[in-house]
């Protein structure tokens, strides 16, 4: 009956999520984009706040010193949807995040990935993903931050897999600095069971990686060293 009660509550909530898209709307008209982009941060970290403590998510956070002041690139692994939400809440930054085409058709989380700085890519579609690349490194020169997942796909066992060739190619692109980012398997409070579960999540970030700095083979490294870190802090 209680889980019952939490699906509820959250539905409705993220009915009324929705509906903060129209004052979204009249600020931009009436009072410019950063005002519209600094409400969307404030509504995108109450529904992170709101997700977490509704399924009853107590997260382990280490590292958040690490985190810049200004824009950065956020490189994490990925096993959940509430990825995003963990790393909205515990990094309290303007976050957009580059998602699957396909993310456009899910109901409220699509509206709200292109007011956030975030980007929907075209893997299939070469031209389209260079432009996609390029709006990226705009949003950053904007002041978002970028959240990216280069395993492309969410890991099922928990393990790290292979980052996708050419997924960094924007990180270096937009000069900001790389955070690597590892959770802990937070699919257990959610895909695991398809059912909201309360769980202890390990959150670490890493000391932030300026790429202007890297040598050649630094840079043609770095994915693999940033994976590497990543898996190093889920041990």
């Amino acid at each position: 009956m209680l889980k019952i009660i939490k699906y509820i509550k959250y539905g409705v909530y993220m009915i009324f999520f929705q509906l903060k898209g129209i004052k979204y709307a009249l600020l931009k008209k009436f009072k410019g984009m950063e005002t519209a982009s600094e409400y969307v941060k404030k509504a995108a970290f109450l529904w992170s706040e709101f997700t977490i403590k509704t399924i009853g998510i107590d997260i382990d956070l280490s590292g958040e010193e690490n985190i810049p002041n200004e824009p950065c690139i956020f490189i994490g692994n990925h096993s959940s949807i509430l990825d995003i939400p963990l790393i909205l809440y515990t990094s309290n930054k303007k976050v957009g995040f580059i998602a699957k085409k396909e993310i456009l058709n899910v109901p409220i989380i699509g509206y709200w990935l292109k007011r956030s700085g975030g980007i929907a890519l075209d893997r299939e579609n070469p031209r389209k993903a260079i432009k996609s690349i390029n709006e990226c490194v705009e949003n950053t020169q904007k002041g978002y931050s970028i959240g990216l997942f280069p395993e492309g796909t969410r890991s099922k066992d928990g393990l790290v897999g292979e980052f996708k060739r050419g997924s960094l190619k924007f990180a270096t692109k937009s000069n900001c600095p790389i955070v690597p980012v590892s959770i802990d398997r937070a699919s257990r409070c959610f895909e695991d069971n398809r059912s909201f579960i309360s769980n202890k999540i390990k959150v670490v970030y890493d000391k932030p990686i300026y790429t202007s700095n890297l040598t050649k083979e630094e840079e043609k490294n770095l994915s693999e060293t940033i994976r590497n870190i990543i898996i190093s802090n889920l041990k």
